[in-house]
């Protein structure tokens, strides 16, 4: 009997961490899982069943006939998913709200969570920069990194003159459960709506969360929703013990409403993970690392290159010759 097959669709963008949970919870369920793309389109068959995560898949599927959920957590787009599923034999849209299953993704303490034996207090804020600069919390937040009461990673900080850099999945996991606390920001229209990967994996790792006011209707563990932020949440202290205890409430609260959502969906978990499949997470994350380390490095070397192109061209044009003729004078022997 062959294996069934799941395709795990996100046309504009791939979140990792929200795949590997993703991934997990198919498996678990019995389906071999896979990222679909034009390319994989001719090296698997048809899937037994289609999860949609980002992005609209427009008419490529109006034809699919088997089981399809849709996680609608981004809150972006307004899809009519009957209009790009219309022949799916079960199409179920999981969402906090309005949805035919009430929930969130499916999320998996053991990947995610840390040991930890020290809190460093300053909060993090792991976001790149969004351009709402009107936003009042988004204000808050730059004028609190500005003073350098909270530590940002992410990209696009330098449009507004603030030095940062991206971290790497397993760097950001690390660096949560090394923070005893965090800021969350979301866009306007997310808020009360939707959930961000921080609001789920900071408390996993003992790290408490401020966020928008309004943010936490669902009561997650270590989500503090404020009015604004300020100096009082940036200097906020939170003891080791304190940690400890909600890296414990989050890790339960998060395995119960994994498990809730799979009986929703009617599908069978295993009542106990199987700990190579965890290890086998937790090993893509450092891969992807490895990766991403790879990636700035040639990115560095990519720009300390144009770099010397262009100061091969401009001392060319000070000496009115071919920037190959200067070239030709470095390789010619000296005699």
């Amino acid at each position: 009997m062959p294996i069934r097959t799941c395709a795990v669709i996100s046309t504009d963008y791939l979140d990792k961490d929200v795949y590997l949970n993703i991934e997990l919870f198919y498996i678990l369920a019995g389906y071999r899982v896979f990222v679909w793309s034009r390319s994989s389109a001719s090296t698997y068959r048809l899937p037994d069943l289609i999860v949609m995560l980002r992005g609209d898949p427009g008419k490529d599927w109006v034809d699919y006939g088997g089981p399809v959920h849709v996680y609608d957590y981004v809150k972006e787009l307004e899809i009519d998913w009957n209009d790009r599923f219309p022949h799916a034999s079960r199409l179920e849209r999981i969402s906090l709200e309005g949805g035919d299953v009430t929930g969130y993704l499916p999320v998996f303490p053991e990947i995610w969570r840390r040991s930890f034996s020290r809190k460093n207090s300053r909060p993090v804020h792991l976001s790149n920069y969004k351009p709402m600069p009107a936003d009042a919390f988004q204000k808050d937040l730059v004028s609190l990194i500005q003073q350098g009461r909270v530590r940002v990673f992410g990209g696009r900080w330098q449009r507004i003159g603030v030095p940062s850099r991206s971290l790497s999945y397993w760097q950001a996991n690390r660096l949560i459960a090394a923070s005893s606390c965090c800021f969350g920001l979301m866009y306007p229209y997310q808020r009360g709506r939707s959930l961000s990967g921080r609001m789920w994996q900071a408390p996993i790792n003992g790290c408490f969360v401020f966020s928008e006011a309004g943010t936490n209707p669902y009561a997650l563990p270590g989500l503090i929703e404020v009015e604004s932020f300020g100096p009082q949440e940036a200097d906020r202290h939170f003891s080791l013990e304190e940690c400890r205890r909600l890296s414990e409430q989050a890790s339960a609260f998060w395995r119960n409403h994994t498990t809730d959502l799979a009986r929703q969906l009617e599908l069978q978990l295993p009542p106990e993970l199987p700990v190579a499949l965890i290890q086998a997470q937790r090993r893509t994350l450092v891969r992807w690392h490895l990766e991403f380390l790879w990636d700035q490095t040639l990115t560095s070397l990519q720009s300390a290159l144009q770099k010397q192109r262009l100061r091969v061209t401009g001392a060319a044009r000070r000496l009115n010759l071919h920037p190959r003729q200067i070239a030709a004078t470095w390789r010619r022997p000296h005699q």
